[in-house]
């Protein structure tokens, strides 16, 4: 057996489980959203969204890169985990009492002053997250996404069920802080129980450096992708109000349990795997090729999926209220596509220790992405959501040749690795397109079934046309007891 040929298979039953856990929670997440949205309106669910984009944008430079740190980290795990224990106590409780302090500016800067309390409560959230932060990079770094099943269900289910009692009850949008606080307190009892690792009392001083160094181009990396992933919640909520907030996250949400959560899961199984690649010396370019030809090939019919049945997708499953959410949807999931095509380069270049690459990288894309959604802000959320798909279509094709030099990757590899998945998706593509013009006098119900199915027939066998082995050797490395060969491996990268 190999070694990227054993690598092969932990990763992608990692990634499995990941999928599990991180999808499973997601799809838990938005089925509670579909009966809160029957429940609640649009402003009211503003309300939390604004909050979040605080806590989001806080979260990216809480921990000081340390949980990352600690993934990365080659050796003495114990000491190096008590070091992100420490830090993550430190950091959770600076935030909680800074978040109850400027609470009110915070309100203030999106025009909702009556969320001041609601920001103050959501302080106490930093508290109960940050003393699971270790438990969980531990489960990261050892490929162990099984045990982070648990809690990332458990934190979904707990989260829906109360905050759907709570708003049939009439606590309006209180109902979604006690559901996301209660949430995250599960996440982190979970994680304690299933993950063994205690605290001990020592201070390893002669690592809190090195790794909060570490941690200083990951916090650069995360405060940048904050930008580039978040900046249309917090320029809408800014500008536009807390309706088309409302309006504007559950229709995020919804590539965001799809798209985005695939990227997630395999980024967080991704970065590790490439961490061990390269401590051992391996080439990370058969990896890299794999995983992105794989990745795009679930990506891009999901994004396509949603782009074309947006409308019927909201009246079916959240109601007439959401529909003008539609057109949000439809540039939203493009975005998502297009952000598949790269999101794996970052990995890359994190496990190879050139995160302030990654950074300059982003720092590039966050000038050109700003200037653009506040243009849109003049116009409209839909315009914001536009911005965002057209300014990462421009970034995409300039990462790409980037990435392609800096991990050594010929671009035409690169690009072959997910064109056959591009192919098959434009075919889906084509029959979602006629199908919305046979089918606009049908309920959304049918629209969507007959989309969902067909549309899944119909990419299924445009993809085994242009990538006959892609089924093949997906079934060998996540069911076949023998690991394929490295030559199998070598055939499959190739034909991407």
């Amino acid at each position: 057996m190999t070694r990227q040929g054993g690598v092969a298979r932990t990763t992608a039953r990692a990634a499995v489980w990941a999928f599990v856990s991180t999808g499973g929670a997601k799809v838990i997440t938005l089925v509670g959203l579909i009966f809160l949205a029957r429940l609640l309106a649009p402003a009211e669910f503003g309300l939390l969204a604004f909050a979040l984009v605080y806590i989001t944008y806080a979260e990216t430079i809480g921990d000081l890169g340390s949980g990352t740190a600690l993934v990365y980290w080659p050796d003495r795990r114990e000491e190096a985990s008590q070091v992100t224990f420490l830090i993550n106590l430190a950091a959770g409780t600076f935030w909680c009492l800074l978040t109850i302090l400027i609470a009110p500016a915070i309100a203030h800067f999106f025009n909702s002053p009556n969320g001041t309390p609601i920001v103050r409560t959501l302080a106490f959230g930093f508290l109960i997250k940050y003393l699971g932060n270790t438990h969980d990079a531990l489960a990261r770094k050892d490929l162990r996404f099984r045990a982070r099943a648990v809690p990332e269900l458990g934190l979904a289910l707990l989260k829906a069920v109360i905050s759907i009692a709570l708003a049939y009850a009439g606590f309006g949008a209180w109902s979604l802080v006690w559901g996301h606080l209660a949430g995250l307190a599960c996440w982190t009892a979970f994680l304690w129980f299933m993950v063994p690792w205690r605290p001990g009392f020592t201070v390893p001083k002669d690592l809190v450096k090195p790794m909060l160094r570490y941690g200083r181009g990951i916090i650069a990396v995360n405060i940048i992708a904050s930008v580039l992933h978040h900046a249309d919640l917090a320029i809408v909520g800014r500008f536009l109000g807390v309706t088309s907030l409302g309006l504007y996250q559950i229709a995020a949400k919804i590539p965001e349990a799809t798209v985005i959560v695939l990227l997630w899961v395999v980024s967080s199984v991704l970065f590790p795997t490439f961490s061990k690649l390269h401590a051992a010396g391996s080439s990370l370019e058969r990896p890299y090729l794999i995983a992105t030809r794989y990745v795009s090939a679930v990506t891009f019919p999901a994004a396509v999926g949603l782009a074309l049945l947006a409308r019927p997708l909201l009246l079916l499953f959240f109601g007439p209220q959401w529909a003008s959410a539609a057109p949000i949807l439809t540039a939203l999931a493009a975005y998502s596509g297009l952000r598949s095509i790269t999101s794996h380069a970052g990995d890359i270049l994190k496990a190879t220790g050139r995160a302030q690459v990654l950074a300059g990288i982003a720092v590039v894309q966050a000038l050109l992405l700003l200037p653009a959604l506040l243009i849109g802000a003049m116009r409209s959320a839909v315009a914001v959501a536009a911005a965002l798909a057209i300014v990462e279509l421009v970034a995409a094709s300039v990462k790409l040749v980037i990435a392609s030099r800096l991990i050594n990757v010929r671009l035409f590899k690169i690009v072959r690795s997910f064109a056959r998945s591009g192919v098959a998706a434009a075919t889906l593509g084509g029959f979602l397109l006629a199908w919305n013009y046979y089918s606009v006098d049908l309920g959304p119900l049918t629209q969507v079934i007959v989309g969902v199915i067909g549309g899944g027939i119909i990419y299924a066998i445009a993809l085994r046309l242009v990538d006959p082995t892609i089924f093949a050797f997906a079934w060998e490395v996540l069911f076949k007891r023998k690991t394929p060969p490295a030559d199998e491996l070598a055939r499959a990268t190739s034909t991407s």
